[in-house]
């Protein structure tokens, strides 16, 4: 297997994973969690401080790792087609890069959730100042 087409196997694995981040935003968009996010509330809707936080975390997870797949396309041009890995072991690179993608894209879940954490409580420690703010006035 040359260079180029070992960098090429690793985009196609990236871009998979960070096209599914930004599919799962979409996917996570059910009926019921349509109808709780478009819902009347007093003061502020709790569901969507979740909602918008998860989104993010998705988006800039997959916008990033879709980034990085182009990336590497492009870098496997400007590589040499020099045999990279033999061919004796070239034929389980394939088998390898889907486990390694599914693992990765676990891994990059956890993740995804922390970031989501992190915005979530950013977003109520806003909140929570401007109805401080409003109550003052």
């Amino acid at each position: 297997m040359s260079s180029a087409s070992f960098i090429q196997l690793i985009a196609a694995c990236v871009g998979i994973v960070g096209a599914l981040f930004f599919a799962i935003g979409v996917i996570r968009q059910t009926t019921e969690a349509m109808a709780r996010l478009s819902g009347t509330y007093i003061g502020w809707n709790p569901h969507m401080r979740h909602a918008l936080a998860v989104q993010k975390a998705d988006y800039l997870l997959g916008g990033g790792l879709i980034f990085v797949a182009f990336v590497l396309q492009l870098v496997s041009f400007f590589v040499s087609g020099a045999p990279f890995i033999s061919e004796e072991r070239a034929r389980f690179v394939p088998l390898l890069a889907a486990l390694v993608t599914v693992v990765c894209f676990f891994i990059l879940r956890v993740v995804a959730g922390r970031v989501a954490k992190h915005y979530e409580a950013q977003i109520f420690a806003l909140l929570k100042q401007e109805s401080e703010q409003n109550a003052a006035t």
